[in-house]
């Protein structure tokens, strides 16, 4: 086992040089730029962009050219009334045509205006999304490089706990061989040696998944290695926000909002439907055809053409009233989701924010509780070395300054997620 933990560490050191360093900043640069989620979202906000238009709106006229060739080639036979016989054989005709036609609905219960504002809206929507989801991947890479940052954390305890229990060990055994304690001493500190041995095997594999989920909100291979810092950076100053600003930052409570807009444009789109609509049409054609046989040798015509239609829906079986109620309860619902999100969103902020406030508090206590741990390790190896200590009394400090140490890195993890959580709900973890 010794060999094997010596044989790992040294691989682990050796990779860790050749490793690329990447920093918190660097994570969340990369899962901005490569994050499949965003990328995603991304291309639903172009699309929408794309979408916005006074055309795809209805305001603008459709315009169309058309043109045509026939050709053929036929034997006739004509008799006509006063006794005249026409035969042709192969007679050829030929016949070719083009026009530009235009349509244009002047009037259609004000759809297209209607159409405009939804398609802003929907154009809002996706930019919304796009920074709910922004806020979303950053908030889980830095709770992911917080995570992986811990297990570098976990391993510097597990590795200075192995330190001490190899320290201890050494010593029982030259007190043991020397006589001066027993051989249970040595024994008991040699099985605490192994397990922290143990320990640092598990964490290595820890260590592997946590670099995995990190690899994969940046987008990269899951099985790439970095080197990560070694603390992270913790904001201890926040202050809450009140809660209509909260309302005004939340990404998430924004695209409710809109989602709600856009319901009630829908029902109001669905309301035009009962009115007439007005339209005009207009073409400016040419038509030219010859043939060798037949009652007209030639025929040519050419010249403007225009209409305008009036359309008024009597019935359609009652589906424009039910189309309309349908989208009058959608409004309703969806301005229902958005009230109780925005209660929702309430209670999160207020949940976050006590858990930033205690994970600040836990922080501050394992701060001052740290040192008190290691001045109490150093007096009893001291009072160990002189015989004055026993092995359980060592083997106990060791392990509470160990046991401090995690529930510091442990704090300093909870603060960070508690924090990063707290300006995910409002909107400030990316400007």
């Amino acid at each position: 086992m010794k060999r094997l933990l010596t044989v790992i560490l040294c691989i682990s050191s050796a990779t860790a040089i050749a490793q690329q360093r990447l920093s918190l900043g660097d994570a969340i640069a990369k899962a901005l730029a490569y994050n499949f989620d965003i990328r995603i979202a991304n291309v639903a906000a172009e699309q929408a962009a794309r979408n916005n238009t006074l055309g795809n709106a209805g305001f603008a006229p459709d315009i169309n050219a058309n043109a045509g060739l026939t050709t053929g080639s036929a034997n006739t036979r004509i008799e006509f009334a006063d006794g005249r016989v026409q035969e042709v054989a192969n007679a050829a005709s030929l016949g070719y045509n083009g026009s530009v036609s235009l349509g244009w609905t002047l009037f259609d219960g004000g759809r297209m205006f209607l159409n405009k504002q939804l398609l802003n809206t929907q154009e809002a929507i996706a930019n919304a999304q796009l920074k709910e989801r922004v806020q979303a991947v950053v908030s889980q890479t830095i709770q992911a490089y917080a995570a992986a940052v811990l297990q570098k954390q976990q391993g510097i305890a597990i590795d200075t706990a192995l330190i001490l229990a190899k320290t201890r060990m050494l010593l029982s055994r030259v007190k043991f061989e020397t006589g001066a304690s027993a051989k249970v001493d040595y024994l008991q500190a040699r099985v605490d040696y192994n397990t922290r041995q143990s320990d640092s095997l598990s964490r290595e594999a820890q260590q592997v998944a946590s670099l995995a989920t990190l690899n994969i909100l940046m987008g990269e291979d899951a099985d790439k290695l970095y080197e990560l810092d070694e603390d992270l950076q913790l904001n201890t100053l926040l202050q809450p926000t009140d809660k209509n600003r909260l309302q005004q930052l939340s990404p998430s409570l924004l695209v409710a909002k809109q989602n709600a807009e856009a319901s009630a444009l829908n029902a109001k789109i669905a309301n035009t439907f009962m009115l007439p609509t007005l339209g005009v049409n207009g073409a400016y054609s040419y038509s030219r055809t010859q043939s060798q046989a037949g009652f007209a040798l030639f025929n040519q015509s050419y010249g403007p053409s225009g209409s305008a239609n009036l359309s008024v829906p009597l019935f359609r079986g009652g589906n424009i009233r039910r189309q309309a109620k349908v989208a009058s309860l959608q409004a309703t619902r969806d301005q229902l989701l958005y009230d109780w999100q925005n209660t929702e969103l309430s209670r999160q902020y207020r949940t976050a924010w006590r858990n930033y406030e205690m994970a600040l508090a836990a922080y501050k206590l394992e701060q001052e509780n740290i040192g008190y741990a290691k001045e109490n390790l150093d007096i009893q190896k001291a009072r160990f070395r002189v015989g004055i200590a026993n092995t359980l009394e060592t083997r106990e400090a060791e392990n509470s300054y160990v046991l401090a140490l995690q529930r510091l890195y442990n704090a300093a993890f909870n603060l960070k997620v508690s924090e990063t959580r707290v300006l995910e709900l409002e909107g400030n973890l990316v400007k």
